[in-house]
């Protein structure tokens, strides 16, 4: 080796300390780099750690963050991008409701948040290559299954929606509508990540499975999306609405529905994937990690979506149930995520120094930073990587040192 490069010999010695979670020796530091505690306060709050989310540890898991939520590789300085993008897709989701234009309004409610998740793969390139083919058969297929149940199911809905002197949210159109519709097209979106699961070579990860669900979710609403919002062409280029009814159907279709399928679907393919270690720690909350809890969840917002939009309910209310489910969903995919991430199977033990990819601290390589507490397959594989480069004159670099 180099004298100009730095070995573990040439770092300072770490203090170590027995966790009191999980009974390992680890570095005495904030976080135990095993099973995630924080050593720093006392209580069964520090193993489970609720004020500081597993994937991004600045924030309370529950927070309701659009973009923490939908892209946990992320990293620190790649947020506020991130944030921005959505909020001009906002912007011009309001714009052209505002206009009233037709064609604009469709693309863009159709295909901004699959934009933005593309964008979020293509950033972070969570699998380094290897998974590129299985994404765009998640795409693809979830287009081709929510195109085909946009027209089965569709028809059931707009039965549904007819006015009729014994109609009632208790029919049976209506049961069919709102239970039956949701409940299938979320079962459909979970099959694009379970032959991605079949496709995929090497070792895997939750957030493998977490990327999979969601990117056939967004294929599903997309062509979804299309098709349902089609007919407003036949009008000619304005909708010929009010801005609260073209603003309705744009956050309805544009915003919650692509983010409440893709996080839910999300979290289905993340417990799915997940591989639970049996070491006993004090986090609890392992039954959240189970690919069923998961899925209930899925279909209890979904189902209850579905009888929201068959009810005939104001815009305004409308809308604000749609946002309450989101924020709900939110929260309760993150609390599902952060113990996916704090039970799942690791090895315990204490690796080559590196550059932790969230605070920037020289820490030893383990499955939580003991610094920030960040968990390591809340890490891109990429920046993993490089942050295990040989350090030079206290820089990263490639083995070999050139650069």
């Amino acid at each position: 080796m180099s004298a100009m490069t730095s070995s573990p010999a040439d770092l300072p010695v770490l203090a170590t300390v027995v966790c009191p979670y999980c009974a390992v020796v680890v570095p005495d530091a904030r976080f135990c780099g095993a099973c995630g505690a924080h050593l720093v306060v006392s209580g069964s709050q520090a193993a489970q750690r609720l004020h500081s989310y597993a994937a991004f540890p600045d924030e309370p898991v529950f927070r309701v963050s659009v973009v923490t939520s939908l892209f946990p590789h992320l990293s620190h300085r790649a947020k506020a991008p991130f944030r921005v993008g959505f909020a001009v897709f906002l912007v011009l989701l309001l714009i052209f409701a505002l206009a009233g234009t037709t064609a604009p309004l469709i693309a863009v409610s159709a295909l901004s948040v699959p934009l933005l998740f593309l964008l979020y793969i293509w950033e972070v390139d969570p699998y380094e290559g290897s998974f590129l083919p299985p994404t765009f058969v998640c795409l693809l297929l979830g287009a081709g299954l929510g195109a085909g149940w946009a027209i089965i199911g569709g028809s059931y809905v707009d039965k549904a929606l007819l006015p009729s002197f014994t109609s009632s949210l208790i029919s049976g159109s209506s049961i069919v509508a709102a239970i039956a519709v949701p409940a299938i097209g979320q079962l459909l979106m979970c099959v694009p990540m379970m032959i991605a699961r079949r496709m995929q070579r090497g070792p895997i990860e939750s957030l493998d499975g977490f990327v999979a669900g969601a990117t056939g979710a967004l294929g599903f609403t997309l062509a979804a999306t299309i098709d349902l919002m089609a007919p407003w062409l036949s009008n000619g280029q304005l909708t010929h609405e009010a801005f609260l009814a073209n603003m309705t159907q744009v956050i309805l279709r544009g915003v919650t529905l692509p983010l409440v399928s893709a996080m839910a679907t999300g979290f289905i393919g993340a417990a799915f994937w997940a591989k639970i270690g049996s070491r006993s720690t004090s986090a609890k909350g392992k039954w959240l990690t189970s690919p069923g809890v998961a899925l209930v969840l899925a279909l209890l917002v979904q189902v209850g979506l579905g009888f929201t939009d068959i009810a005939a309910l104001s815009d305004a209310v409308l809308v604000g149930i749609h946002l309450a489910a989101l924020g709900v969903l939110t929260l309760a995919m993150r609390a599902g995520m952060h113990y996916v991430l704090l039970h799942e199977a690791l090895d315990v033990t204490v690796g080559a120094p590196r550059v932790c990819a969230n605070c920037s601290h020289l820490v030893p390589a383990m499955a939580f930073c003991p610094q920030c507490g960040v968990a390591e397959r809340a890490i891109a594989r990429p920046h993993r990587r490089r942050a295990t480069w040989p350090l030079i004159n206290g820089v990263t670099t490639p083995s070999g040192g050139i650069t």
